[in-house]
């Protein structure tokens, strides 16, 4: 798959991490989607396929109309029904990636529901805020479109603070991962359940999950792209052997085949893509 990366605008970088300007399907077979809390908003134009959970049977189908993908502590891969279909897939495609917290504070909808399935956006809200994606003519003047779009939707739902946010920001820049949920709830000042349904409601996953696939990108991404050795690596696991029981949990074999299988351009990783200037 062929893609840009994209920075959204100031007012948006809790909510939307990135936007993902699609430009061509070939290749989409070797990308992965390492798990990290975050999902997307996909403006469908014609792709017809499913997000496959890599190394199992499930499968979740991509939707024809615009919908919110679903949200897992998996790795995940895009299959398209069949290479027939690309060419009826007008593109650019565009996706929104939203922040762990973004689902919820556009929406205010509870991020658990996107454990399962896709969300297609209801007809009034595509109508409302989203009619005129694809009228522009260029994708600086689309991406300005969609973010003054979602920036009306977030300043409607006058969305509050969110201390899950804040929990947030201290697991990945404070504590880099290394951090207990027991720890959190005693510097919160909150009980584990409470923690726990918060993280449910408003991300989807556990404080405990989320941790876990969060720090896991984050050592792929330094083991890989930054060829750090263990010993260099900011998310340590406990030693060798934990980070490899780590990597064949989520990919089915050891660090070493994983970043052979990247260099011999066998596998891309979707969150190794730079942003573009």
């Amino acid at each position: 798959m062929i893609y840009d990366i994209f920075t959204p605008s100031q007012e948006l970088t809790r909510i939307v991490k990135q936007y993902v300007v699609i430009n061509s399907l070939d290749g989409v077979e070797s990308l992965l989607f390492l798990p990290n809390g975050c999902n997307f908003i996909v403006f469908n134009r014609g792709i017809e396929g499913y997000t496959k959970i890599y190394n199992e049977d499930n499968y979740f189908s991509i939707p024809k109309n615009y919908s919110i993908s679903v949200k897992t502590n998996k790795v995940k891969k895009f299959v398209c029904n069949n290479k027939e279909s690309y060419k009826d897939v007008t593109f650019p495609v565009i996706l929104a990636e939203l922040t762990p917290i973004g689902y919820y504070q556009l929406f205010n909808k509870e991020a658990s529901a996107l454990n399962s399935s896709y969300k297609e956006l209801e007809p009034e809200i595509i109508d409302k805020y989203f009619k005129e994606l694809y009228t522009h003519n260029t994708v600086k003047d689309e991406l300005q479109y969609l973010n003054k779009s979602l920036e009306s939707i977030y300043t409607e739902q006058d969305s509050p603070h969110l201390t899950i946010y804040d929990v947030i920001d201290k697991i990945v820049n404070s504590y880099h991962f290394e951090v207990t949920v027991e720890s959190l709830t005693r510097e919160f000042g909150c009980s584990r359940s409470t923690l726990e349904r918060q993280f449910k409601k408003v991300v989807g996953l556990t404080p405990k999950n989320f941790i876990f696939v969060a720090k896991f990108c984050q050592t792929v991404l330094a083991y890989i792209e930054d060829e750090c050795t263990f010993k260099d690596l900011e998310y340590l696991y406990s030693d060798n052997s934990h980070m490899n029981s780590v990597f064949k949990k989520f990919l089915g074999v050891s660090p070493s085949v994983i970043l052979n299988e990247v260099a011999s351009k066998k596998i891309q990783i979707y969150q190794m893509q730079k942003i573009k200037d």
